[in-house]
């Protein structure tokens, strides 16, 4: 089941919008699956490509520099029945999706109304999904200038020959020797036999923005990802929420890689091996890295439920580490961080559930809202407050998972982390202290008499100031007066 309370403002509350023009000399494709009529060349919405392939067809057509728009409705990778075609991402072609299919700027698009769907449903008969795409899209050797932003992937299937890794993993997106720009993006239901029911990754550095990786099948490793082989690849305000696989129920990292995830939930995925990793499992000499994660309520057939890292160095820091279950719904005697044989994990400014030593560390409940809807924003009282170290928060972070402000004091919190104030939360939803309710100066939640006598009575002093001007006066009274009555 999808977890509304975790796929909150950032993927399902936001509409996406475009940053960059079109090149002079670029063009702008067209594609609509229901459009009646037209040209089917693509130079307009009124002579969009049409039908189930018109995607593929707008990628063929497509040359450095073009944007093609995508209006809602349902696409596949062909319209006949090969499993092997995929839609290929191209070096300079960005694919937008969102659109209702008359807008006239990239702004104007809303992709969380407007739903785009990429299917590997090729024969229209799932839940039967042995005839389904093996990979919906692939990354090519395309470079970052390759962005696919706005889109649902659903149906791929990579079930195919066990000889070799390109049928065998990604059942959504496949990507090799490939720097592909992934945002604003819903991966659900997608299947595997070997690693990454969603996605596999191979000697490659894409990046994933505010995207969620959703009940997805991953076989072997990595239920949602599997990264692997000299990969690199960034994610920044991405969701794991329900993935399955035997190892490494969300992602697994394999191989000399480096990945890094900032601002990162993981929920209710699922290990059902031997192997561990609930939510991430880490081996062969791969140094990953997670900053500002929360990482909660995932499961392990074994006392691995939250990360697992062996033989390489896993740095985690600013993150939440609770609530992740073993044999049985156990907590108490599960390791929520393990470190098996060789290598390192090195934990600071954390809260994790059972402790785990590092600078900064904690062991408190996080005073999550409610763990069992996913809803894992910190409440007021958290632990978690103003406890993380900023020089520890990426270059570049300023938002968190909600796309809110990302360094936020709490007054009522005493400040525990390290840095400069406001100080950072633990975990990837900062606590937003609610904005002052202006002219209640007995902070009751509410304006009224009692405010208006402190006010009168601090008249000509600072007692009173609601405008920063340092006495009490006139435009104060006025300010009260306006906010009579509100703000509870």
């Amino acid at each position: 089941m999808r977890h509304p309370s975790i796929l909150g403002p950032s993927l399902l509350g936001l509409a996406a919008t475009g940053l960059l023009a079109v090149p002079c000399g670029a063009a702008i494709l067209h594609v609509n699956a229901g459009l009646v009529g037209g040209a089917n060349d693509g130079t307009s919405w009124d002579n969009a490509f049409v039908g189930v392939d018109a995607l593929a067809n707008a990628l063929a057509a497509s040359n450095n520099g073009d944007q093609i728009w995508v209006a809602a409705g349902l696409y596949r990778p062909t319209a006949g029945s090969s499993r092997t075609i995929s839609l290929t991402l191209k070096t300079g072609v960005a694919v937008y999706g969102g659109f209702e299919g008359s807008e006239a700027v990239l702004e104007e698009r809303d992709w969380t109304a407007n739903e785009t769907v990429l299917s590997g449903d090729l024969a229209e008969n799932d839940p039967l999904v042995n005839d389904n795409s093996y990979h919906v899209v692939k990354g090519g050797s395309a470079n970052a200038t390759a962005v696919l932003d706005g889109f649902t992937i659903v149906g791929g299937n990579a079930n195919g020959s066990m000889t070799g890794d390109n049928d065998r993993g990604g059942g959504a997106l496949m990507v090799t020797a490939s720097s592909a720009t992934i945002r604003n993006c819903r991966f659900v239901g997608n299947r595997c036999t070997f690693g990454g029911g969603a996605v596999y990754v191979r000697q490659s550095s894409p990046s994933f923005t505010d995207c969620s990786f959703e009940e997805n099948l991953g076989g072997q490793f990595g239920g949602a990802f599997d990264i692997f082989n000299v990969s690199n690849p960034t994610f920044t305000n991405c969701f794991f929420v329900g993935n399955t696989a035997a190892r490494a129920g969300g992602v697994e990292v394999f191989g000399n890689c480096q990945p890094k995830l900032r601002n990162c939930v993981f929920f209710d995925n699922t290990s059902t091996g031997s192997g561990g990793g609930g939510a991430v499992y880490v081996a062969s000499s791969s140094v990953p890295q997670l900053r500002n994660c929360t990482i909660v309520g995932n499961h392990a057939n074994v006392n691995y439920a939250g990360v697992l890292s062996t033989g390489s160095t896993t740095s985690i820091a600013n993150c939440v580490v609770w609530g992740n279950t073993g044999p049985g719904g156990s907590q108490a005697a599960i390791q929520q961080v393990a470190q098996i044989g060789s290598g390192s994990t090195v934990v600071t400014y954390s809260c994790v559930q059972n402790g785990f030593a590092g600078t900064g560390n904690i062991a408190t409940d996080p005073n999550l809202a409610d763990q069992a809807m996913g809803d894992l924003h910190l409440l007021s009282g958290s632990p978690c407050i103003d406890a993380g170290s900023n020089a520890l928060v990426p270059a570049g972070v300023t938002t968190d998972a909600d796309g809110l402000p990302r360094f936020v004091d709490d007054p009522d919190t005493a400040d525990t982390g390290s840095g400069t104030p406001p100080l950072v939360d633990m975990g990837a939803y900062e606590f937003q202290v609610a904005a002052p309710c202006v002219g209640d100066l007995d902070r009751n939640g509410t304006v009224d008499g009692a405010d208006l006598g402190l006010l009168l009575a601090a008249w000509g002093t600072p007692g009173g100031d609601l405008d920063g001007s340092g006495s009490t006066d006139g435009a104060d009274l006025g300010l009260l007066l306006a906010a009579w009555g509100g703000c509870r």
